[in-house]
């Protein structure tokens, strides 16, 4: 069976930036995915233990991954997502040199004294590390931008949330992958807030957005600030019953020629003339431009904090889901972090797709999500009231065997046999057999092989053996056994370091960054 390759178009925009280890993605291959969790309050959803396009374009459930996004994305090319994002949002490292974490309250510890910080026992638990080498960063952000331009529909728009760190950098990379011609802004997110006097330089209140279609045809719907901000507001807003619109019986009739103007406009669309109780003028607010300054930090927004230190204003989502989507569209964010990008979606009625390589960031994401859901459910206002949760390249080692048969298969291509009851299917002309993954491939698992030989022995195909990793005598014992038979010979696929196959499994046990002090409560001091 040939290997699904999956071919990456050449990034040909100019200008472009040079680094040490620049290298544009030619192929990448994707990877099986494993379905860990369902959301289905109405428990009336197919979930596929597959999500492809094909599976999903006619009864859709959202998406959300844990994963490195290299690997999702990759995947999500392979099960036909190419062109088909319409909005992509990502709020990617900024190469800051400083850990992100989250506080996570500690039960049972009340008796113990508190770790003072916010009044609460906490635990900082390390959500991403953005430390990172200039070159490292470049390639990482290069290879990332290079697949969400093949998932990126022809119509679509892709907006890169950065700072002064990078944003100069990533933006000539943009220009490389995405061409020139297609930036369309850049745009200042301002946040209001205290300042503070810092030393022999201006204190930094703004992030820049990179806005940038695929094609000159895409999606856009004009947003406008609120009414209030009106030039208009202040002189005619006494007339208005609403805030927003006046009636023609309302309207100041010493302006006459506004008046005329207005009506003449309501003529000419509804074909008659306006009644006492037809809205003659809308108060409109001023078109928002590329500075946005009326969406505060979250620190400010008691309602929306979930304790994760970049966490992004709904507000600032809303803008950009609404400018560059339109409901049902398909938004990907996968850099998906607290799951602003994808609440914010749910609520608008976009379709989503998450990923974060952070098992925090997916739990926390998960448990939001399910709040909206709960409440759009109780008034009947979602039509996407289910997501599911798969893991991409990261999967659990205490696997069922069934679950791990499926994982390989997928992954290498081969051929099921299921009247076969000892080997798992075929790869080309090579019968398969797959070592559970929960042990290493070892003289045992072999000695079953040739037993199993013995009892065909018409049977000329050579063996290969799928497995996690094996033990040192495997080695030598394959090689004497395939220097005395000149059929059945034996092959070892190992997923952890087969060149092939790339990294199958990776598994990094949990980690924390833990700091606790006792706090001596007569003197106030930390013992």
């Amino acid at each position: 069976m040939p290997e699904n390759k999956i071919k990456i178009t050449p990034a040909k925009g100019r200008p472009m930036l040079h680094w040490v280890g620049k290298k544009p993605l030619e192929y990448v291959k994707g990877f099986p995915t494993q379905l860990m969790e369902i959301y289905d309050p109405l428990n009336n959803a197919k979930i596929h233990e597959i999500p492809s396009y094909e599976n999903l374009k006619d009864n859709w459930h959202n998406l959300l991954f844990h994963g490195d996004n290299k690997d999702v994305l990759a995947t999500l090319l392979e099960k036909g997502f190419r062109g088909k994002i319409d909005l992509i949002y990502i709020d990617p490292p900024f190469s800051s040199n400083k850990d992100y974490v989250r506080k996570v309250e500690l039960r049972g510890l009340k008796s113990l004294g508190k770790i003072e910080d916010d009044d609460a026992s906490v635990l900082q638990q390390v959500m991403y590390e953005d430390l990172w080498k200039r070159d490292e960063y470049f390639q990482f952000m290069y290879e990332r931008l290079m697949l969400l331009k093949e998932l990126l529909a022809n119509t679509g728009s892709i907006y890169v949330h950065l700072d002064w760190h990078v944003g100069h950098y990533i933006k000539l990379i943009m220009d490389e992958i995405f061409g020139q011609e297609n930036f369309r802004n850049e745009i200042i997110w301002w946040y209001p807030g205290g300042l503070k006097a810092v030393p022999k330089f201006f204190p930094r209140k703004h992030d820049a957005i990179l806005f940038y279609t695929k094609t000159g045809d895409y999606t856009f719907n004009t947003q406008r600030r609120a009414p209030e901000e009106s030039s208009l507001w202040e002189r005619w807003k006494e007339y208005s019953r609403d805030g927003r619109t006046v009636l023609y019986k309302d309207f100041p009739k010493s302006d006459k020629v506004k008046l005329e103007d207005y009506t003449k406009r309501f003529i000419a669309r509804y074909g008659r003339e306006p009644g006492p109780d037809d809205v003659i003028y809308e108060f409109e607010g001023p078109i928002v431009d590329s500075v946005w300054y009326d969406c505060p930090q979250v620190f400010r927004l008691l309602n929306e904090k979930v304790g994760f230190e970049t966490q992004k204003p709904e507000a600032l989502l809303e803008r950009i889901i609404k400018a560059s989507s339109n409901p049902r569209d398909l938004v990907l964010d996968c850099f998906i972090g607290s799951g602003t990008t994808a609440r914010v979606a749910q609520k608008l009625g976009r379709r989503w797709i998450g990923c974060d390589i952070n098992k925090g960031a997916i739990h926390l994401a998960s448990r939001e999500l399910q709040k909206i859901i709960n409440e759009q459910v109780k008034k009947n206002e979602t039509k996407y009231p289910t997501f599911a949760v798969y893991k991409v390249n990261d999967y659990d080692l205490k696997l069922l065997r069934t679950e791990a048969i499926e994982l390989a298969v997928q992954h290498i291509g081969i051929q099921r046999t299921r009247t076969d009851s000892f080997f798992d299917g075929t790869l080309g002309k090579n019968l398969v057999k797959i070592i559970d993954f929960n042990h290493p491939l070892t003289l045992l698992d072999l000695q079953l092989i040739q037993d199993e030989l013995r009892k065909r022995p018409d049977e000329d195909r050579d063996i290969t053996v799928v497995c996690l990793g094996k033990e040192l005598a495997v080695d030598p014992w394959i090689d004497d056994w395939n220097k005395k038979h000149p059929v059945n010979k034996i092959h070892v696929i190992e997923l952890k370091t087969d060149k092939k196959y790339g990294s199958f499994l990776i598994h990094k046990p949990a980690e924390a960054k833990v700091k606790i002090e006792r706090i001596d409560k007569t003197t106030a001091k930390a013992a």
